[in-house]
């Protein structure tokens, strides 16, 4: 099901963007919100590998920072603790648009 979420980043011109989402995991938010700002018809300084991204979760007040550099890092590498978060990490990888190869 999801739980929802507001993604969030700050332009080059200062300019914040924000996008609700809903997602299974903190990167499948960062993911799902960057695919939507890339999607957006009206967005030019799209997020780029080192954007923080704001992550609150509702409906508790909780904030988390990642940069997208970092998701696209974990959806890359790293050892897969179970099938899970193998198909999280493919999930992730699917909607940043990324190679689909083989969690190491």
């Amino acid at each position: 099901m999801g739980t929802r979420c507001r993604v969030s980043y700050l332009d080059s011109r200062n300019i914040e963007h924000a996008v609700d989402v809903t997602a299974d995991s903190l990167f499948e938010a960062a993911a799902v919100a960057v695919r939507a700002f890339r999607e957006g018809a009206l967005m030019d300084d799209l997020p780029v590998a080192g954007t923080e991204l704001r992550i609150a979760v509702f409906p508790l007040p909780v904030e988390h920072k990642v940069r997208l550099q970092r998701v696209e890092q974990w959806a890359q590498t790293g050892t897969v603790k179970s099938p899970v978060e193998m198909l999280r990490r493919e999930r992730v990888r699917e909607l940043l648009g990324l190679k689909n190869e083989t969690v190491k």
